[in-house]
């Protein structure tokens, strides 16, 4: 009905005009409009809501370190205390280069969840996995296998190492079929991309260890809002054709990416965190407050500061 009150309004074709009906969880429409078109479709009484699209960006940290709390601060609590000292046995780990350290002798039990990482003193994996103390480990509750998760981003860098399995073996890092570019097939142009898949799965680095990790690429030489809702629509169809399938455990979307503040987005978030999708966002990475800013203000999603 929409899309034909725009044909009528302005005599024009539907591919003179670029619009495309295209969402699965929330009624969307994509489109190049006119001023007075976009006023007439914001007057619809069927139509909710009427956005210009907005370019969007790769969220990197501020340029001035300054502006960051030290490592002092950030790792180590003066006033740490223990229920039980005894469960905490500090490590003298202390390397140079993460390739030091050995991932593939530590298992203690058959499970690859149960093993303990080595890592350096007060480096971000071993503080996560552990509330009282700071022991030179990263001991995971979960290896992450069986897991998607979706890095709705610049790319991935399908080659790094880190993207192998602990066993040994490549191929956990994946083209998931959507590049705003469609011939780069998902391929990192920027690098940042590939650094968050990294946190999030790599073997040496990352949390989820065991996990796949889908490239959506949203983002290459520019990027924009109705592409990144696109990319998040390709990944929960994928998301849907995985779910029953043996040893299939549930998918999650990576996005350390923004633009201004964008209610059509945060409400695209919302509805795929109801399917049951965890979404994990960027709070912005520039000093602002992250309320102004989508998808990370959405709600219902994990953003990251």
């Amino acid at each position: 009905e929409v899309i034909q009150k725009i044909e009528e309004h302005t005599l024009s074709s539907r591919e003179d005009m670029e619009i495309t009906s295209s969402s699965l969880l929330l009624p969307l429409i994509f489109g190049k409009f006119d001023k007075q078109t976009a006023e007439m479709v914001s007057g619809l009484e069927s139509v909710e809501l009427v956005e210009q699209d907005q370019v969007v960006t790769i969220d990197m940290p501020l340029e001035n370190p300054a502006e960051y709390p030290t490592d002092d601060i950030v790792y180590e609590d003066k006033n740490h205390t223990t229920s039980d000292e005894s469960d905490c046995h500090d490590s003298d780990n202390d390397f140079k280069d993460m390739e030091e350290m050995n991932w593939y002798n530590l298992t203690e039990g058959s499970d690859v969840g149960a093993r303990k990482f080595p890592v350096p003193k007060r480096y971000n994996l071993d503080i996560i996995d552990n509330t009282h103390c700071i022991d030179g480990y990263f001991t995971p509750y979960s290896n992450g296998r069986g897991v998607d998760i979706y890095i709705i981003d610049s790319g991935i860098n399908y080659r790094n190492k880190d993207f192998r399995y602990l066993e040994g073996g490549h191929g956990r890092a994946i083209y998931g079929g959507f590049d705003v570019e469609p011939s780069n097939y998902g391929w990192d142009t920027s690098g940042h991309g590939t650094h968050c898949a990294g946190i999030a799965g790599g073997v040496h680095s990352g949390v989820a260890k065991e996990a796949n990790l889908i490239s959506i690429r949203v983002v290459g030489k520019k990027g924009a809002g109705s592409v990144l809702i696109k990319g998040m629509d390709h990944a929960y169809e994928r998301h849907l054709s995985r779910v029953g399938q043996s040893g299939f455990k549930g998918s999650v979307m990576s996005m350390s990416i923004s633009s201004d503040f964008s209610q059509i987005k945060n409400n695209h978030v919302n509805a795929m965190v109801g399917k049951g999708i965890t979404i994990v966002t960027a709070s912005g990475n520039q000093g602002i407050d992250a309320s102004n800013r989508s998808p990370g203000s959405a709600g219902q999603n994990i953003n990251v500061g």
